[in-house]
């Protein structure tokens, strides 16, 4: 009994030392300019969502993502630009003008955290000096918008787009782009795996998952199982390969336990359907939380089989991050 007791409070322990981070667009709770109810913005838990802290600005100011980078600071992607903190979230500054809005994801190279790249309405910016100047990328784009960039963590020059008309590539640090898969389809997200660096997923607009196993020199479908097609988020188990979760439009969440292959759905508990956000978290495979549009944040601890409300009722939790 106190062998099973240590193990239950080591485990506690490294759950306590992930850091979450949840942004939040939107909430029907929201009373614009209020200074005492900051429900929507950056909130961030240390301790496995038992709490939330709101951070930075107070009131209307909306984020889509946020991400930290190796360095401590801290990026937003928000309707308004990218903000950045380099205080760990207590204050911000804008780092973009009028030239780039509606900011959606947020990437930062790890090695390098002053390299960002923001993927946005109007295509991809870069910044390699922490945002003090901006550059657009969009050489070789048909339709600029860009919903999401992964950094290819082995080869930080090597860039994945997610657009509107499929996936693209740059090798050159975003200077060039050629569509490498998922002719004319909407592409809303994208992800390496965590641990088999060939391995890409794309989540897309009525057409499912599409998977890579060769670096993303080809893209297939792989929607066994998989009955709500639109697919907003991925994520991945770092302990187990073959464990995938995503967050759908109206079918909640689906997992994958042969690496993508086929899928299940796993809605118990979770009331609301539409999830456009999802983190494992890193120190325990088991508990994984769901940010869904106007019904708040849900968490799992037993690998999605069943889910709590945990926080933000009523509020669209468009992003969630973890490290």
């Amino acid at each position: 009994m106190c062998l099973l007791v240590a193990s239950a409070g080591v485990e506690l322990l490294q759950a306590r030392q992930d850091t979450i981070y949840m942004s939040v667009l939107n909430s029907h709770k929201h009373r614009l300019g209020a200074l005492d109810n900051p429900t929507v913005g950056l909130f961030v838990t240390t301790d496995a969502g038992a709490t939330w802290n709101h951070k930075g600005w107070r009131g209307y100011i909306r984020t889509f993502y946020t991400e930290a980078g190796s360095d401590g600071t801290l990026w937003s992607a928000c309707g308004n630009g990218v903000l950045r903190s380099t205080d760990r979230g207590n204050s911000w500054r804008v780092t973009t003008g009028w030239q780039i809005t509606e900011a959606l994801k947020i990437k930062i190279e790890a090695l390098k955290p002053a390299v960002a790249y923001a993927a946005t309405a109007y295509g991809v910016f870069k910044t390699e000096n922490g945002g003090e100047t901006w550059k657009e990328e969009n050489k070789g784009f048909l339709k600029p918008f860009v919903s999401d960039i992964v950094i290819d963590r082995l080869h930080p020059n090597r860039l994945f787009a997610a657009s509107e008309d499929g996936v693209y590539l740059s090798t050159n640090g975003g200077t060039g782009w050629l569509r490498v898969g998922i002719d004319g389809k909407g592409v809303r997200t994208i992800a390496q795996h965590p641990v088999i660096k060939d391995l890409f997923f794309a989540g897309t607009e009525d057409e499912g998952i599409f998977v890579s196993r060769d670096g993303g020199k080809s893209w297939n479908a792989t929607n066994s199982g998989l009955i709500h097609l639109t697919v907003y988020c991925i994520a991945c188990d770092r302990s187990n390969p073959d464990i995938l979760y995503v967050g759908t439009h109206g079918g909640g969440v689906y997992r994958s336990s042969d690496g993508g292959k086929s899928w299940s759905p796993r809605v118990k508990g979770l009331s609301n359907l539409v999830v456009h956000s999802l983190v494992v978290l890193p120190s325990n495979s088991s508990v994984l939380f769901a940010g869904t549009l106007n019904g708040g944040l849900f968490k799992s601890s037993d690998g999605g089989e069943h889910w709590s409300f945990n926080s933000q009722e009523e509020a669209q939790v468009w992003g969630l991050w973890a490290k």
